[in-house]
Protein backbone atom coordinates (compact mmCIF):
# COMPACT_ATOMS: atom_id res chain seq x y z
CA UNK A 1 0.00 0.00 0.00
CA UNK A 2 1.60 3.29 -0.97
CA UNK A 3 1.72 6.07 1.70
CA UNK A 4 -1.19 8.39 0.60
CA UNK A 5 -3.55 4.75 0.38
CA UNK A 6 -2.16 4.69 3.94
CA UNK A 7 -2.86 7.87 4.96
CA UNK A 8 -6.59 7.37 3.75
CA UNK A 9 -6.75 4.23 5.98
CA UNK A 10 -5.75 6.17 8.44
CA UNK A 11 -7.76 8.85 8.26
CA UNK A 12 -10.97 6.72 8.34
CA UNK A 13 -9.63 4.53 11.14
CA UNK A 14 -8.05 6.88 13.44
CA UNK A 15 -9.51 10.28 12.99
CA UNK A 16 -13.48 8.98 11.58
CA UNK A 17 -13.66 10.88 8.54
CA UNK A 18 -14.67 9.38 5.19
CA UNK A 19 -13.01 12.02 3.31
CA UNK A 20 -10.31 15.00 3.54
CA UNK A 21 -11.63 18.66 3.65
CA UNK A 22 -10.44 20.65 0.83
CA UNK A 23 -6.76 21.53 0.76
CA UNK A 24 -5.84 18.74 3.26
CA UNK A 25 -4.97 16.00 0.71
CA UNK A 26 -2.36 18.08 -1.24
CA UNK A 27 -1.07 19.50 2.16
CA UNK A 28 -0.52 16.11 3.52
CA UNK A 29 0.78 14.77 0.27
CA UNK A 30 3.34 17.31 0.27
CA UNK A 31 4.68 16.30 4.25
CA UNK A 32 4.80 12.80 3.07
CA UNK A 33 7.10 13.71 0.26
CA UNK A 34 9.34 15.59 2.47
CA UNK A 35 8.50 19.13 1.21
CA UNK A 36 8.24 22.57 2.49
CA UNK A 37 4.64 23.44 2.89
CA UNK A 38 2.61 26.26 3.57
CA UNK A 39 -0.89 26.00 4.70
CA UNK A 40 -3.16 29.37 4.00
CA UNK A 41 -7.10 27.75 5.94
CA UNK A 42 -9.59 29.65 7.67
CA UNK A 43 -10.56 28.86 11.29
CA UNK A 44 -11.92 25.74 11.82
CA UNK A 45 -11.17 24.59 8.58
CA UNK A 46 -8.89 21.51 9.90
CA UNK A 47 -5.17 22.36 9.64
CA UNK A 48 -4.05 19.95 12.32
CA UNK A 49 -5.09 17.32 10.79
CA UNK A 50 -2.46 18.24 8.12
CA UNK A 51 0.59 17.86 9.88
CA UNK A 52 -0.69 14.97 12.15
CA UNK A 53 -2.02 12.30 9.76
CA UNK A 54 1.48 12.35 7.65
CA UNK A 55 3.40 12.52 11.62
CA UNK A 56 1.57 9.13 12.39
CA UNK A 57 2.87 7.64 8.69
CA UNK A 58 6.50 9.19 9.02
CA UNK A 59 9.44 7.68 10.90
CA UNK A 60 10.58 10.17 13.81
CA UNK A 61 9.62 13.09 16.32
CA UNK A 62 7.08 15.85 14.31
CA UNK A 63 7.83 19.15 16.49
CA UNK A 64 5.07 21.31 16.68
CA UNK A 65 6.14 25.26 17.13
CA UNK A 66 2.75 26.48 18.87
CA UNK A 67 2.70 29.96 20.41
CA UNK A 68 -0.04 29.29 22.80
CA UNK A 69 0.31 27.24 25.85
CA UNK A 70 -3.60 25.68 25.62
CA UNK A 71 -3.83 25.29 22.55
CA UNK A 72 -0.46 22.85 22.58
CA UNK A 73 -2.73 20.93 25.40
CA UNK A 74 -6.18 20.61 23.19
CA UNK A 75 -4.10 18.91 20.37
CA UNK A 76 -1.66 17.25 22.49
CA UNK A 77 -4.67 15.53 24.17
CA UNK A 78 -6.75 15.24 20.34
CA UNK A 79 -3.26 13.30 19.76
CA UNK A 80 -3.56 11.02 23.00
CA UNK A 81 -7.18 10.04 22.45
CA UNK A 82 -5.84 8.31 18.84
CA UNK A 83 -3.58 6.04 21.59
CA UNK A 84 -0.29 8.20 20.59
CA UNK A 85 2.19 10.19 22.76
CA UNK A 86 2.69 13.67 22.86
CA UNK A 87 5.25 15.68 24.66
CA UNK A 88 4.68 18.96 25.94
CA UNK A 89 7.66 21.11 26.77
CA UNK A 90 6.85 24.95 27.83
CA UNK A 91 6.85 26.69 30.88
CA UNK A 92 3.58 25.53 32.52
CA UNK A 93 5.20 22.37 33.03
CA UNK A 94 7.53 21.63 35.80
CA UNK A 95 10.83 20.60 35.85
CA UNK A 96 9.92 17.20 36.94
CA UNK A 97 7.58 16.98 33.76
CA UNK A 98 9.77 18.57 31.85
CA UNK A 99 12.36 15.60 33.02
CA UNK A 100 9.55 12.81 32.35
CA UNK A 101 9.25 13.95 28.67
CA UNK A 102 12.86 14.30 28.01
CA UNK A 103 13.30 10.65 28.88
CA UNK A 104 10.08 9.80 27.02
CA UNK A 105 11.22 11.33 23.79
CA UNK A 106 15.00 9.96 24.56
CA UNK A 107 13.34 6.40 24.84
CA UNK A 108 11.14 6.56 21.61
CA UNK A 109 7.77 6.24 23.28
CA UNK A 110 7.26 9.83 21.80
CA UNK A 111 5.59 11.22 18.26
CA UNK A 112 4.58 14.58 18.50
CA UNK A 113 6.53 17.19 20.94
CA UNK A 114 4.86 20.64 21.23
CA UNK A 115 6.72 23.56 22.37
CA UNK A 116 7.17 27.03 21.90
CA UNK A 117 10.07 29.55 20.18
CA UNK A 118 11.12 30.40 23.10
CA UNK A 119 11.61 27.17 24.89
CA UNK A 120 13.68 26.17 21.24
CA UNK A 121 15.83 29.16 21.77
CA UNK A 122 16.07 29.09 25.56
CA UNK A 123 16.75 25.13 26.33
CA UNK A 124 18.86 22.19 24.53
CA UNK A 125 15.60 20.59 23.64
CA UNK A 126 17.09 21.04 19.59
CA UNK A 127 20.27 18.84 20.34
CA UNK A 128 18.13 16.19 21.83
CA UNK A 129 15.33 15.67 19.27
CA UNK A 130 17.89 15.73 16.71
CA UNK A 131 19.36 12.77 18.25
CA UNK A 132 16.09 10.86 17.87
CA UNK A 133 15.64 12.40 14.56
CA UNK A 134 12.66 14.87 13.50
CA UNK A 135 10.24 13.44 10.42
CA UNK A 136 8.46 17.42 10.49
CA UNK A 137 8.82 20.37 11.80
CA UNK A 138 5.64 22.31 12.32
CA UNK A 139 5.51 26.13 12.34
CA UNK A 140 1.78 27.07 13.62
CA UNK A 141 0.46 30.69 13.21
CA UNK A 142 2.85 30.95 11.46
CA UNK A 143 2.25 34.65 10.34
CA UNK A 144 3.94 35.41 13.74
CA UNK A 145 7.24 34.89 12.13
CA UNK A 146 6.15 37.94 9.21
CA UNK A 147 5.82 41.48 10.54
CA UNK A 148 3.98 41.11 13.19
CA UNK A 149 6.13 38.69 14.53
CA UNK A 150 8.81 41.35 14.91
CA UNK A 151 6.83 43.03 17.46
CA UNK A 152 4.58 40.46 19.20
CA UNK A 153 6.99 37.10 19.12
CA UNK A 154 10.22 37.85 17.53
CA UNK A 155 11.37 34.63 18.75
CA UNK A 156 9.98 33.41 15.31
CA UNK A 157 13.06 35.50 13.75
CA UNK A 158 14.83 32.99 14.78
CA UNK A 159 13.48 29.40 13.96
CA UNK A 160 15.40 28.94 10.70
CA UNK A 161 18.14 28.62 13.07
CA UNK A 162 16.12 25.81 15.32
CA UNK A 163 15.91 23.98 12.21
CA UNK A 164 19.25 23.93 11.32
CA UNK A 165 19.56 22.18 15.30
CA UNK A 166 17.31 19.66 14.62
CA UNK A 167 18.79 18.54 11.72
CA UNK A 168 16.77 20.49 8.79
CA UNK A 169 13.84 18.75 8.44
CA UNK A 170 10.56 19.95 5.92
CA UNK A 171 8.80 22.89 7.63
CA UNK A 172 5.12 22.78 7.74
CA UNK A 173 4.04 26.00 8.08
CA UNK A 174 0.36 26.65 9.08
CA UNK A 175 -1.84 29.93 9.53
CA UNK A 176 -5.42 31.17 8.62
CA UNK A 177 -4.59 34.60 8.36
CA UNK A 178 -1.97 35.57 5.66
CA UNK A 179 -2.26 38.29 2.69
CA UNK A 180 0.22 37.79 -0.27
CA UNK A 181 2.99 39.97 1.49
CA UNK A 182 2.80 38.61 4.18
CA UNK A 183 3.42 34.98 2.75
CA UNK A 184 6.53 35.94 0.98
CA UNK A 185 7.69 37.24 4.74
CA UNK A 186 6.87 33.58 5.97
CA UNK A 187 9.17 32.42 3.25
CA UNK A 188 11.75 34.53 4.04
CA UNK A 189 12.14 34.47 7.51
CA UNK A 190 11.41 30.97 7.79
CA UNK A 191 13.92 30.16 4.83
CA UNK A 192 11.79 27.65 2.93
CA UNK A 193 13.11 25.95 0.15
CA UNK A 194 10.51 26.14 -2.96
CA UNK A 195 7.10 25.19 -0.57
CA UNK A 196 4.13 23.80 -1.65
CA UNK A 197 1.56 26.51 -0.75
CA UNK A 198 -1.82 25.30 0.08
CA UNK A 199 -4.54 27.91 0.28
CA UNK A 200 -8.13 27.89 0.50
CA UNK A 201 -9.24 31.16 0.48
CA UNK A 202 -10.74 33.19 3.43
CA UNK A 203 -14.54 33.41 2.94
CA UNK A 204 -16.69 31.61 5.79
CA UNK A 205 -20.36 31.89 4.97
CA UNK A 206 -21.74 31.61 8.83
CA UNK A 207 -20.18 34.91 9.37
CA UNK A 208 -22.25 38.00 9.41
CA UNK A 209 -19.49 40.97 9.06
CA UNK A 210 -21.16 44.59 10.42
CA UNK A 211 -20.00 48.13 11.13
CA UNK A 212 -21.23 50.37 13.26
CA UNK A 213 -20.18 54.40 13.50
CA UNK A 214 -19.98 55.61 16.70
CA UNK A 215 -20.38 59.16 17.78
CA UNK A 216 -18.23 59.06 20.88
CA UNK A 217 -16.75 57.02 23.75
CA UNK A 218 -20.69 57.04 25.56
CA UNK A 219 -22.87 56.06 21.81
CA UNK A 220 -20.20 53.59 21.80
CA UNK A 221 -20.79 52.28 25.09
CA UNK A 222 -24.39 52.13 24.45
CA UNK A 223 -23.95 50.58 21.50
CA UNK A 224 -22.10 47.60 23.64
CA UNK A 225 -24.07 46.92 25.81
CA UNK A 226 -27.28 46.55 23.35
CA UNK A 227 -25.20 44.28 21.48
CA UNK A 228 -24.34 41.98 24.52
CA UNK A 229 -27.83 42.01 25.25
CA UNK A 230 -30.09 41.83 22.83
CA UNK A 231 -31.73 38.58 21.98
CA UNK A 232 -31.81 38.68 17.91
CA UNK A 233 -31.12 35.76 15.13
CA UNK A 234 -28.62 34.56 17.83
CA UNK A 235 -29.19 33.97 21.38
CA UNK A 236 -28.10 36.49 23.90
CA UNK A 237 -26.05 34.96 26.71
CA UNK A 238 -23.59 33.33 24.53
CA UNK A 239 -20.02 33.29 24.69
CA UNK A 240 -18.50 37.11 23.29
CA UNK A 241 -15.15 38.40 22.86
CA UNK A 242 -14.84 41.91 23.20
CA UNK A 243 -11.47 43.18 21.52
CA UNK A 244 -9.55 47.01 22.96
CA UNK A 245 -7.06 48.41 21.51
CA UNK A 246 -5.72 48.73 25.56
CA UNK A 247 -5.54 47.26 28.56
CA UNK A 248 -6.82 50.54 30.22
CA UNK A 249 -10.28 49.92 28.16
CA UNK A 250 -10.56 46.53 28.48
CA UNK A 251 -10.05 46.61 32.34
CA UNK A 252 -12.56 49.81 32.35
CA UNK A 253 -15.30 47.93 30.03
CA UNK A 254 -15.35 44.31 32.64
CA UNK A 255 -16.14 46.53 35.60
CA UNK A 256 -18.37 49.04 33.94
CA UNK A 257 -20.51 46.30 32.24
CA UNK A 258 -20.21 43.63 35.44
CA UNK A 259 -24.01 43.72 35.55
CA UNK A 260 -24.47 41.64 32.34
CA UNK A 261 -26.96 38.55 32.34
CA UNK A 262 -23.39 36.39 32.49
CA UNK A 263 -20.21 36.48 33.58
CA UNK A 264 -17.39 39.22 32.71
CA UNK A 265 -13.45 38.48 31.94
CA UNK A 266 -10.90 40.23 31.67
CA UNK A 267 -7.69 39.01 30.04
CA UNK A 268 -4.29 41.37 28.78
CA UNK A 269 -0.36 40.87 28.63
CA UNK A 270 -0.25 43.21 32.25
CA UNK A 271 -2.28 40.82 34.35
CA UNK A 272 -0.39 37.79 36.31
CA UNK A 273 0.41 34.68 34.43
CA UNK A 274 -1.68 33.35 37.12
CA UNK A 275 -4.40 35.59 36.62
CA UNK A 276 -4.77 35.25 32.86
CA UNK A 277 -4.66 31.46 32.86
CA UNK A 278 -8.00 31.47 34.96
CA UNK A 279 -9.50 34.07 33.07
CA UNK A 280 -9.15 32.32 29.69
CA UNK A 281 -10.44 28.67 31.87
CA UNK A 282 -13.08 30.20 33.19
CA UNK A 283 -13.79 30.96 29.38
CA UNK A 284 -13.48 27.51 27.76
CA UNK A 285 -14.55 26.00 30.17
CA UNK A 286 -17.11 27.41 32.51
CA UNK A 287 -20.51 28.82 31.78
CA UNK A 288 -21.32 31.08 28.94
CA UNK A 289 -19.17 34.41 29.61
CA UNK A 290 -18.04 37.96 27.88
CA UNK A 291 -14.40 38.02 27.84
CA UNK A 292 -13.31 41.68 27.45
CA UNK A 293 -9.89 41.80 26.24
CA UNK A 294 -6.77 43.30 24.38
CA UNK A 295 -5.37 41.31 21.10
CA UNK A 296 -3.28 39.06 23.54
CA UNK A 297 -6.32 36.93 23.84
CA UNK A 298 -7.20 34.59 21.65
CA UNK A 299 -3.98 33.32 19.20
CA UNK A 300 -5.20 29.35 19.11
CA UNK A 301 -7.90 29.90 21.39
CA UNK A 302 -10.33 26.77 19.53
CA UNK A 303 -13.96 27.47 21.82
CA UNK A 304 -16.49 26.61 18.83
CA UNK A 305 -19.34 28.55 20.20
CA UNK A 306 -18.62 31.87 20.23
CA UNK A 307 -21.63 33.58 18.71
CA UNK A 308 -20.03 37.14 18.88
CA UNK A 309 -17.09 38.95 18.39
CA UNK A 310 -16.81 42.64 18.94
CA UNK A 311 -13.95 44.86 18.16
CA UNK A 312 -14.92 48.16 20.30
CA UNK A 313 -11.73 49.78 18.91
CA UNK A 314 -10.39 49.52 15.57
CA UNK A 315 -7.82 47.46 15.33
CA UNK A 316 -4.12 47.90 12.77
CA UNK A 317 -4.91 45.91 9.60
CA UNK A 318 -7.71 43.50 7.72
CA UNK A 319 -5.31 40.58 8.52
CA UNK A 320 -5.54 41.24 12.95
CA UNK A 321 -9.75 41.99 12.12
CA UNK A 322 -9.77 38.95 10.21
CA UNK A 323 -7.80 36.38 12.54
CA UNK A 324 -9.95 38.03 15.56
CA UNK A 325 -13.45 38.02 14.20
CA UNK A 326 -13.17 34.29 12.86
CA UNK A 327 -12.49 33.09 16.44
CA UNK A 328 -16.72 33.52 16.03
CA UNK A 329 -18.57 30.53 14.80
CA UNK A 330 -15.51 27.99 14.74
CA UNK A 331 -18.71 25.54 14.90
CA UNK A 332 -20.67 26.60 11.57
CA UNK A 333 -23.43 28.14 13.10
CA UNK A 334 -24.22 31.34 12.96
CA UNK A 335 -22.08 34.22 14.51
CA UNK A 336 -21.86 37.99 14.04
CA UNK A 337 -18.46 39.89 13.93
CA UNK A 338 -19.28 43.79 14.86
CA UNK A 339 -16.90 46.74 14.41
CA UNK A 340 -17.94 49.73 16.85
CA UNK A 341 -16.23 52.35 14.88
CA UNK A 342 -15.38 55.64 16.14
CA UNK A 343 -12.66 57.69 14.14
CA UNK A 344 -11.13 59.17 17.19
CA UNK A 345 -9.97 55.44 17.65
CA UNK A 346 -7.71 55.82 14.99
CA UNK A 347 -5.02 57.60 16.49
CA UNK A 348 -4.45 54.73 19.00
CA UNK A 349 -3.60 52.64 16.46
CA UNK A 350 -1.25 55.13 14.89
CA UNK A 351 0.44 55.14 17.70
CA UNK A 352 1.33 51.40 17.63
CA UNK A 353 2.07 51.74 14.08
CA UNK A 354 5.01 53.35 14.79
CA UNK A 355 8.50 52.72 15.70
CA UNK A 356 11.76 50.99 14.39
CA UNK A 357 15.24 50.20 14.93
CA UNK A 358 17.85 52.79 13.69
CA UNK A 359 21.26 51.34 12.53
CA UNK A 360 23.73 52.82 15.68
CA UNK A 361 21.48 50.66 17.79
CA UNK A 362 21.89 47.47 15.99
CA UNK A 363 25.99 48.57 16.18
CA UNK A 364 25.77 48.50 19.72
CA UNK A 365 23.69 45.28 20.33
CA UNK A 366 26.59 43.74 17.74
CA UNK A 367 29.87 45.19 19.61
CA UNK A 368 28.01 44.60 23.14
CA UNK A 369 27.62 40.57 21.93
CA UNK A 370 31.36 40.96 20.67
CA UNK A 371 32.35 42.16 23.75
CA UNK A 372 30.45 39.80 25.81
CA UNK A 373 31.54 36.89 24.05
CA UNK A 374 35.31 37.86 24.75
CA UNK A 375 34.21 38.42 28.34
CA UNK A 376 32.25 35.56 29.00
CA UNK A 377 32.33 33.37 25.69
CA UNK A 378 36.12 31.52 25.42
CA UNK A 379 34.41 28.12 26.61
CA UNK A 380 31.79 27.66 24.88
CA UNK A 381 31.56 30.11 22.32
CA UNK A 382 28.48 31.78 23.17
CA UNK A 383 27.07 33.85 25.58
CA UNK A 384 23.87 34.63 27.75
CA UNK A 385 21.60 37.32 27.10
CA UNK A 386 21.89 38.32 31.28
CA UNK A 387 25.48 38.59 30.82
CA UNK A 388 25.06 40.42 27.36
CA UNK A 389 22.87 42.67 29.69
CA UNK A 390 25.07 43.38 32.37
CA UNK A 391 27.78 45.08 29.90
CA UNK A 392 24.73 46.79 27.14
CA UNK A 393 23.91 50.44 27.39
CA UNK A 394 20.18 48.98 25.94
CA UNK A 395 17.59 47.52 28.07
CA UNK A 396 17.30 44.39 27.65
CA UNK A 397 14.35 44.15 25.50
CA UNK A 398 15.83 46.10 22.83
CA UNK A 399 19.38 44.42 23.10
CA UNK A 400 16.93 41.42 22.60
CA UNK A 401 15.35 42.74 19.52
CA UNK A 402 18.46 43.74 18.21
CA UNK A 403 19.96 40.08 18.34
CA UNK A 404 16.97 38.65 16.73
CA UNK A 405 17.15 41.21 13.68
CA UNK A 406 20.89 40.64 13.59
CA UNK A 407 20.05 36.72 13.45
CA UNK A 408 17.35 36.81 10.68
CA UNK A 409 20.22 38.21 8.57
CA UNK A 410 22.96 35.49 9.86
CA UNK A 411 25.28 38.14 11.61
CA UNK A 412 24.14 36.14 15.16
CA UNK A 413 22.72 33.63 15.97
CA UNK A 414 20.83 31.86 18.84
CA UNK A 415 22.59 29.37 20.77
CA UNK A 416 20.20 27.47 22.78
CA UNK A 417 19.82 27.95 26.73
CA UNK A 418 19.10 31.64 26.17
CA UNK A 419 22.53 32.52 25.41
CA UNK A 420 24.17 33.77 21.90
CA UNK A 421 27.17 33.49 19.11
CA UNK A 422 28.22 35.62 16.89
CA UNK A 423 28.52 34.88 12.89
CA UNK A 424 30.00 37.52 12.03
CA UNK A 425 32.65 39.78 13.88
CA UNK A 426 32.15 42.30 11.41
CA UNK A 427 28.60 43.95 10.86
CA UNK A 428 29.20 46.03 7.56
CA UNK A 429 27.60 49.20 7.49
CA UNK A 430 25.37 48.18 4.34
CA UNK A 431 23.80 45.29 6.61
CA UNK A 432 23.07 47.71 9.33
CA UNK A 433 21.22 50.21 7.45
CA UNK A 434 18.99 47.78 5.06
CA UNK A 435 17.90 46.04 8.95
CA UNK A 436 16.91 49.54 9.82
CA UNK A 437 15.41 50.58 6.76
CA UNK A 438 12.94 47.15 7.03
CA UNK A 439 12.19 48.38 10.37
CA UNK A 440 11.23 51.75 8.95
CA UNK A 441 9.37 49.99 5.83
CA UNK A 442 7.23 47.73 8.36
CA UNK A 443 6.09 50.78 10.35
CA UNK A 444 5.26 52.40 7.11
CA UNK A 445 3.54 49.36 5.67
CA UNK A 446 1.32 49.38 9.03
CA UNK A 447 0.77 52.96 8.37
CA UNK A 448 -0.81 51.80 5.22
CA UNK A 449 -2.72 48.27 7.13
CA UNK A 450 -4.30 51.10 9.14
CA UNK A 451 -5.57 53.16 6.37
CA UNK A 452 -6.91 49.93 4.51
CA UNK A 453 -8.64 48.79 8.14
CA UNK A 454 -10.32 52.25 8.04
CA UNK A 455 -11.62 52.42 4.45
CA UNK A 456 -13.00 48.51 5.35
CA UNK A 457 -15.00 50.33 8.07
CA UNK A 458 -16.32 53.41 6.64
CA UNK A 459 -17.00 52.26 2.60
CA UNK A 460 -20.31 51.02 1.29
CA UNK A 461 -19.00 48.37 0.08
CA UNK A 462 -19.72 44.56 0.72
CA UNK A 463 -17.26 43.84 3.80
CA UNK A 464 -16.55 40.17 2.59
CA UNK A 465 -15.28 40.74 -1.04
CA UNK A 466 -12.58 43.49 0.57
CA UNK A 467 -11.55 41.10 2.67
CA UNK A 468 -10.80 39.11 -0.01
CA UNK A 469 -9.31 41.55 -2.17
CA UNK A 470 -7.05 42.17 0.50
CA UNK A 471 -5.83 38.49 0.39
CA UNK A 472 -5.97 38.43 -2.73
CA UNK A 473 -8.70 35.66 -3.25
CA UNK A 474 -12.70 34.82 -4.57
CA UNK A 475 -13.92 31.99 -2.46
CA UNK A 476 -17.54 33.37 -1.54
CA UNK A 477 -20.27 31.77 -3.22
CA UNK A 478 -22.84 33.43 -5.05
CA UNK A 479 -26.11 33.66 -2.62
CA UNK A 480 -26.29 37.26 -1.11
CA UNK A 481 -23.47 38.12 0.73
CA UNK A 482 -23.67 37.88 4.86
CA UNK A 483 -22.70 41.56 5.60
CA UNK A 484 -24.27 44.32 6.41
CA UNK A 485 -23.58 46.47 2.91
CA UNK A 486 -25.10 43.02 1.11
CA UNK A 487 -28.44 43.00 3.29
CA UNK A 488 -29.37 42.04 6.81
CA UNK A 489 -30.13 38.21 6.76
CA UNK A 490 -28.93 36.32 9.29
CA UNK A 491 -25.61 34.34 7.47
CA UNK A 492 -26.49 30.90 6.72
CA UNK A 493 -24.94 28.20 8.43
CA UNK A 494 -21.49 26.36 6.87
Amino acid sequence: MNALKRLRSRLIEDFGFDKFRPGQRRACRAAIEGRDTVILMPTGSGKSLCYQLPGLELEGVTVIVSPLISLAEDQAAHIAELGTAAAILNSSKSAKQIAKFREQIRSGKVEFVFTTPERLQRSDICELLAEVGVDMFVIDEAHCASQWGHDFRPDYLCLHHARQRLGNPPILAMTATAAPKTVAEILRTLRLSDPEIVSTGVYRKNLRLEVQGCDDQADKDQRLRRLLVRDDSLESNQPAIVYCATTKTARRLAQQLDDLPIPTLCYHGRMKKADRAAAQQAFMEGPPAVMFATNAFGLGIDKPDIRRVIHYQIPGSLEAYYQEAGRAGRDGEPAICTLLYDPEDVAVQKMFAGGSLDASQLRTAHHTLCQGLERWGESEGNVSLSDLTKISPAGRQTLKRCLQQLASRGVAAPAGRGRWTCLNTELEDSVAEAIASDARLRSEDRQIALERMVRYATAGDCRWATIETYFETDDSESEPCPCDNCGQRTPSVA
